[in-house]
């Protein structure tokens, strides 16, 4: 009897999830004259120009991590006032950028398990299914930030896909939100795999960059204070400090103002 209830529950989410991933496949949509365009680069490092466009907005960006609109430049029928866009996912591609109201968003494929939004989910049904899909997801298109030697990416968590009663459903709400509000931001230097940016980080990873490790040290960086970013701390008080970093715009900040500094400086001379 267990086994057939648990059953059922698993073939209801399976429905669920997957009618989350198959809307809108194939919609048409009206090309503007000023469209711009952008580009798929496909597992086979085939780069394909077109028109791309996300399908995740500001209320579920962790969309754009898993699929994307697009229609090769080669398929658009100027005889036709819609165009049909059809859906790639992150088995089919290593990059793609688009361009949304001449903003490029450019995303990168990666491999990162985010073990402490998966830890972090709270109670409820709901919270277990979101652990579940935190730790089975492990490949991402993940938004590129800062590009180069070090490279920084934002990356969102993924909700529950089901709520079950009105605790669940508003603790969902919540957490959801907190994905919306919080990302993780991601560091990758070289061929390194890619990790959680800590603000600690930092001055080890442009160390081998004499010029920007020495305006780091002398507080050349408005975003960061030698100070208070590397006061000695217990390892209570490291884990207390990274969760506040994460909360707001710090790292972010931090990431894009150094590491780009970084890239343009030491983009040869620096060792990976």
């Amino acid at each position: 009897m267990k086994k057939s209830i648990l059953t059922v529950g698993l073939l209801i989410l399976s429905i669920a999830t997957f009618a989350q991933d198959v809307d809108n496949d194939n919609e048409e949509y009206e090309l503007k004259g000023t469209e711009k365009q952008g580009y798929i680069i496909t597992k086979d490092d085939k780069k394909i120009e077109g028109i791309v466009k996300l399908v995740g907005g500001a209320s579920a960006p962790w969309k754009n991590q898993k699929k994307v609109k697009f229609i090769a430049k080669e398929n658009i029928d100027p005889t036709r006032k819609k165009q049909k866009f059809s859906k790639m996912d992150v088995d089919d591609m290593k990059e793609y950028v688009a361009i949304e109201d001449s903003v490029e968003r450019h995303f990168r494929l990666i491999k990162f398990t985010n073990k402490r939004e998966a830890l972090t989910s709270g109670g409820g049904l709901g919270a277990q299914i979101k652990t579940i899909k935190n730790l089975s997801h492990t490949t991402h298109m993940a938004e590129v930030i800062v590009d180069g030697p070090i490279t920084m990416y934002r990356l969102y968590g993924y909700p529950a896909p089901v709520a079950v009663g009105n605790s669940d459903v508003a603790e969902m709400e919540a957490a959801n939100q907190n994905l919306i509000d919080n990302p993780d931001i991601l560091v990758q230097k070289g061929d390194d795999k890619p990790k959680e940016l800590a603000a600690a980080d930092i001055k080890k990873l442009v160390s081998d960059c004499p010029t920007v490790a020495e305006k780091l040290a002398a507080s050349g960086f408005s975003t960061y204070d030698p100070a208070k970013e590397e006061k000695k701390k217990s390892a209570m008080g490291k884990l207390i400090k990274g969760e506040l970093d994460r909360g707001g715009s710090k790292l972010l900040d931090m990431g894009t103002q150094i590491f780009t500094a970084y890239n343009a400086t030491c983009n040869t001379t620096a060792s990976k």
